[in-house]
C-alpha cells in the first residue's frame, strides 16, 4: 500500500454552494502547497518500504523528502543559476522517467545526499550560457545513508528515555509526538512536508524493530 493519492478537491461558499475539481487538473505548484498543509497530510501506511532523500548541509542542517517508492538511484545534482539558484537532484525510477528534486535553500552549500548510500557532493565545473550558469556536481559515495541514520535514531531514542515497545499500545497522536521529539532531536527537518519527517522516522523506527526481532 502506498500513500494514499489526492482525487478530488472541494470548496464550498458562504451561500452554501460548492464546487469540485480533479486534483489531477490544479497546478504541479498549487498541489504542492496544498499537500504541505498538516491537515491534509496523511502518513504512509508502508514507512518501512518508503523511499528517503536526505539532505546535509555544511552548517549542519538537514532535510528529509519522502520520494516515489520506484527510485532507485541517484542519478546527479546541479544548481542552475538565473539568476535566482535553484538545485535540481536527479533520482532514477524503474519506470525510466527521472524524479526531480527542487532544492531551494542555499543549493551551492549542499554538500551530502543520503539516497542508499552516502554522497559527497563536490562543484565540478561551472557553464555559462547568457545570463544562465549551470554548475554541475560530482557525487562521491560515502557509507550507507540508512546506518548513519539508524545511529542517529538509536542515540535520540537513548536521549529522549523513549520506550518504543510501549508505542504500540498508545494513540496515534501520542505516536506523532513522540516521532517529533526525535525528530527535533535528530535535527532533521521537513524539506517539503512535515508528514515526511514523521513518515522517516516511523521508517526508522520499524527498520530499528526488523533488525532487533532478526538479531534474536
Amino acid at each position: 500500500m502506498s500513500i494514499p493519492t489526492p482525487k478530488r478537491l472541494t470548496v464550498q461558499y458562504d451561500d452554501g454552494s460548492s464546487i469540485e475539481v480533479d486534483f489531477a487538473d490544479l497546478t504541479h505548484q498549487l498541489q504542492q502547497e496544498l499537500l504541505r498543509q498538516p491537515a491534509l497530510c496523511r502518513p504512509n501506511p508502508d514507512a518501512d518500504k518508503a523511499n528517503f532523500v536526505l539532505l546535509e548541509w555544511e552548517d549542519g542542517w538537514q532535510e528529509v523528502i519522502q520520494v516515489d517508492s520506484g527510485c532507485t538511484e541517484i542519478n546527479r545534482y546541479s544548481v542552475i543559476t538565473r539568476p535566482e539558484e535553484v538545485g535540481r537532484l536527479s533520482l532514477k525510477k524503474s519506470d525510466g522517467y527521472p524524479e526531480l528534486i527542487e532544492i531551494l535553500r542555499r543549493p551551492l552549500d549542499l554538500k551530502r545526499v543520503g539516497f542508499v548510500h552516502s554522497y559527497q557532493l563536490s562543484l565540478e565545473r561551472s557553464d555559462r550560457e547568457g545570463k544562465e550558469v549551470d554548475h554541475l556536481f560530482s557525487l562521491e559515495k560515502r557509507g550507507d545513508a540508512l546506518k548513519k541514520a539508524m545511529e542517529r535514531f538509536q542515540q535520540a531514542v537513548a536521549e529522549e528515555g523513549i520506550d518504543l515497545e510501549a508505542l504500540q499500545s498508545q494513540e496515534p497522536e501520542q505516536v506523532r509526538e513522540t516521532w517529533e521529539k526525535i525528530a527535533r532531536r535528530m535535527r532533521i527537518m521537513a524539506s517539503q512536508r512535515q508528514q515526511d519527517v514523521l513518515d522517516f522516522v516511523a521508517y526508522l523506527a520499524k527498520n530499528h524493530h526488523q533488525q532487533r526481532v532478526g538479531r534474536q
